[in-house]
């Protein structure tokens, strides 16, 4: 009977190891984290309204009265927004060609002094979301057909991406009607140079981090990208090339991970959660994902846009105090947690450093097990098959008492 329940045992963890054995080594190699990291995502940031250089030194603010272990304020990385359309010069064209107005222009001097004044306050990280946070040739044929369209391209003066649908905020891939249809490929990689030049030219650096605007893009984006010098892509876990009918994301591929790097040689970071106070995605929203991503060992990515902070007075203040809550409550809850920007965790985990990335085999075990844990297939076949029984007590074998860290975590980019 025993030779039959390990004949078993052995059969079935074959066939599962075999059915999902992609997944599985995706979450073995994902790195497991030595303490719980922490930082807010926020994007669309660009030409705007005098009124958002004054919600940007508030964020300032707020961010500064914070620090943890280590003494490092919180951390929001910035996507910038680098243009929107000049709509007076696109109406009097008539429709008949694109025009834009960029960030560099001196009508946004303040806003861009801000967000300098952030970065030197070491609270912001500016991050490439792209030169517009639409395909250009997109809205002129998408407005020819859409009155609304229309209305917003030529009478907003500087128009709010955000108000546009949302398969149009997608920038690389044509959405002027859905499905969504592929864009020249030299067309992309003339872009893509394009829009980290102006990134080097408004900042004086290349940005090493972009974001695709509702996270669509394909090789030829991020080959771009890289040849320009971009090195990490921000990812929601998945690769999306395109809209269906529906106008809804089509993923390509197998899931992403955390520092996973491309043939390419780009490396992928997953956000992992939001903090959309408008949406109701309020902190303690944010705080189950900080506390599912500290049992996973997964540093915690809280997305973000500009429109939390910048809408109507009382959406935007009660956005400011379910900040200063989610900071508050993650210190007290964790006290050994890292503030960092995305460029820091994405060094740290290149490098493997010994104070971010664990190395340890049992522990990895552990978390590797918790994060099979919480795949609701696996975890059923678990059950049906028996393997439960081996799965735990292996998992509490592998278990060590849970403290916070007496010391104080280095940040990746002071060890180096």
């Amino acid at each position: 009977m025993k030779i039959l329940i390990l004949i078993w045992f052995v059969s079935i963890s074959f066939l599962m190891w075999w059915q999902y054995r992609q997944i599985l080594s995706i979450l073995w190699q994902e790195p497991v984290l030595c303490h719980p990291v922490l930082i807010i995502e926020s994007d669309d940031w660009g030409p705007g309204p005098a009124a958002h250089i004054q919600q940007l030194n508030r964020l300032i603010e707020l961010l500064s009265a914070s620090r943890d272990c280590r003494g490092r304020h919180p951390q929001m990385t910035l996507g910038v927004v680098l243009a929107v359309p000049d709509s007076n010069c696109i109406r009097k064209a008539n429709l008949r060609h694109y025009y834009r107005v960029r960030l560099a222009d001196p009508r946004f001097a303040g806003i861009r002094e801000a967000m300098q004044r952030g970065v030197a306050s070491g609270v912001f990280t500016l991050q490439l979301h792209g030169m517009e946070h639409f395909w250009p040739p997109a809205i002129l044929k998408a407005a020819a057909i859409d009155s609304k369209v229309r209305k917003w391209l030529m009478d907003s003066d500087p128009p709010n991406t955000e108000d546009l649908p949302s398969p149009l905020q997608s920038r690389w891939t044509d959405c002027s009607s859905l499905p969504s249809s592929p864009i020249p490929e030299d067309e992309i990689e003339t872009a893509a140079k394009e829009e980290v030049e102006a990134f080097r030219a408004l900042f004086g650096y290349n940005p090493r981090i972009a974001v695709p605007p509702t996270f669509v893009w394909n090789e030829a984006v991020e080959k771009g990208w890289y040849a320009a010098g971009v090195r990490v892509i921000l990812t929601p876990g998945q690769r999306f090339e395109g809209r269906g009918q529906d106008g809804k994301l089509k993923a390509i591929g197998p899931p992403l991970r955390n520092g996973q790097v491309s043939p390419l040689g780009t490396m992928y970071i997953v956000r992992n959660g939001y903090f959309e106070p408008s949406m109701g995605h309020t902190a303690r929203w944010a705080l189950k994902a900080l506390d599912k991503n500290h049992k996973t060992a997964r540093p915690t990515l809280l997305e973000t846009h500009r429109f939390n902070f910048t809408g109507k007075p009382d959406v935007a203040e009660s956005a400011y105090r379910e900040l200063e809550t989610l900071f508050a409550e993650a210190l007290a809850l964790y006290p050994d947690i890292a503030f960092m920007s995305t460029e820091e965790l994405a060094k740290g985990l290149s490098k493997s450093v010994p104070s971010l990335v664990e190395t340890r085999t049992k522990r990895r075990i552990h978390v590797w097990l918790q994060r099979l844990r919480e795949i609701p297939r696996l975890r059923k076949l678990a059950w049906l098959s028996g393997l439960i029984i081996p799965a735990s007590i292996f998992f509490l074998a592998t278990a060590e008492r849970e403290s916070h860290m007496t010391g104080t975590p280095d940040s990746p980019e002071r060890t180096q």
